[in-house]
């Protein structure tokens, strides 16, 4: 008993030890980020389409369904103090004769972003817009079948948004985009409070919202060291910054906006060096992962908030499915605090690691990866003459691996199984 024991702990031990290898080998690095720097954005990651490994229909099947949720697409920052703060420190300093020249390049950048925003805060961009039009385009040309409407056949496309603007113009690019591959196309399209219940997943619970975002907090403060970039942007007789963490983290927020705007001649993340920017990046993505991922301390309620949208995409299909409703996709639209326990609850890989210490986030989660904009979930049904019914699972284009045997086109009746366990 004693040597099976053993056994059994070194078995765990090692498939543990090899988990965390897998999933340290797919986190970024700081030389990455050094090289690619706009990945450090974390949720204002803009879209960035990676295709799949080809996956070929099986023999006999055809696409008759899509069923999808994305998050708007790349937006302003939507609040006016993301700006504003920054841009105060750093003109008073001027007027005071107390930037370096590279604190005054960054001024002239920060001047630029904050008029390019004003009165635009929240809103969806024109990249944003565009975001939505290609995953439009790319789901029509992958799926031709769904669309048709050759022969007279009725193409039905049913779409749903939050009440929040950016989602409902995300909702239209999308659905626009559809409609000049096929004007006959048949949209139905609906923002309303009666869609809430499974769109916006409720109220959070307010008491472990602020507890998580105390632990995100005091971990950002244990993170980040501002000393240097101080010096490398204010003189020596600089004006007291009145919190030094907090302006180094509103300037980090201001240069990974540039990227949604399409103004990457706007970015400034030159100022920061590799082992600082992989530390904001760091704390941004623990600050996501307690406040809205499925960390053991905080996530049992927030991954549980996906039930209702996860039930909707299962009945709506079977009543497609059984020919009670006749259509040919179902759009939803809304954001990342609802896509990311979406992709937690049907424990996606890659975005469904759970672990209780917050040092140990950054080698299993990525939040660009999870729910950059215009993030997404897609299945895709299938059937074929004798009337079964397979579904691909789409994750941001790409295959998602579920803990599910029969990938990548999964049996409808098992994935139906296997997701109403989920939410009951």
């Amino acid at each position: 008993m004693l040597i099976m024991r053993y056994f059994t702990l070194k078995t765990r031990l090692l498939a543990l030890s090899l988990l965390a290898a897998i999933c340290a080998a797919a986190q970024p690095t700081p030389a990455e980020f050094a090289a690619h720097p706009e990945r450090s954005a974390g949720i204002y990651r803009s879209y960035e389409y990676l295709p799949g490994p080809a996956a070929p229909v099986p023999a006999g099947y055809e696409p008759f369904y899509i069923s999808h949720y994305g998050r708007h697409g790349s937006r302003y920052h939507s609040s006016e103090k993301a700006y504003d703060r920054p841009l105060g420190v750093l003109l008073q300093a001027s007027e005071a004769g107390k930037l370096t020249p590279k604190g005054q390049e960054v001024l002239a950048k920060v001047e630029a972003l904050a008029a390019d925003a004003y009165l635009r805060y929240g809103d969806l961009s024109p990249r944003g817009t565009a975001e939505h039009r290609g995953i439009a385009e790319r789901m029509y040309a992958a799926w031709p079948e769904v669309f048709s409407t050759d022969g007279g056949r009725v193409c039905r496309v049913e779409s749903r948004s939050t009440l929040v603007p950016r989602c409902i113009l995300s909702m239209a690019a999308f659905n626009e985009r559809l409609k000049e591959l096929d004007p006959r196309i048949r949209m139905v399209r609906t923002a309303s409070a009666r869609d809430l219940s499974y769109l916006a997943n409720g109220e959070r619970d307010k008491d472990m919202d602020k507890a998580a975002r105390e632990v995100a907090d005091s971990a950002k403060r244990a993170w980040l060291h501002p000393e240097r970039l101080l010096s490398a942007l204010f003189t020596d007789e600089a004006p007291q910054v009145a919190d030094p963490q907090r302006f180094m983290w509103d300037l980090f927020m201001l240069t990974s906006i540039a990227q949604d705007i399409d103004r990457p001649e706007w970015a400034f993340y030159d100022i920061f060096t590799p082992e600082e920017l992989y530390a904001l990046w760091e704390s941004l993505n623990a600050y996501c992962y307690l406040t809205m991922g499925p960390s053991l301390r905080f996530g049992d309620p927030v991954v549980a908030s996906a039930r209702p949208l996860l039930r909707d995409f299962v009945e709506t299909a079977r009543r497609v499915i059984d020919g009670k409703e006749p259509l040919a996709a179902s759009l939803r639209f809304g954001h990342d605090v609802y896509l990311t326990p979406l992709a937690a609850l049907l424990q996606v890989e890659g975005a469904s690691a759970r672990v209780g210490s917050v040092d140990e986030v950054r080698s299993c989660w990525s939040i660009e990866k999870v729910s950059p904009m215009a993030g997404n979930v897609q299945f895709v049904f299938f059937r074929n003459a004798a009337g079964d019914v397979r579904v691909r699972v789409l994750y941001n284009e790409r295959d998602a691996r579920l803990p599910l045997d029969g990938g990548p086109y999964y049996e409808w009746e098992a994935l139906k199984r296997y997701c109403e366990r989920l939410y009951e």
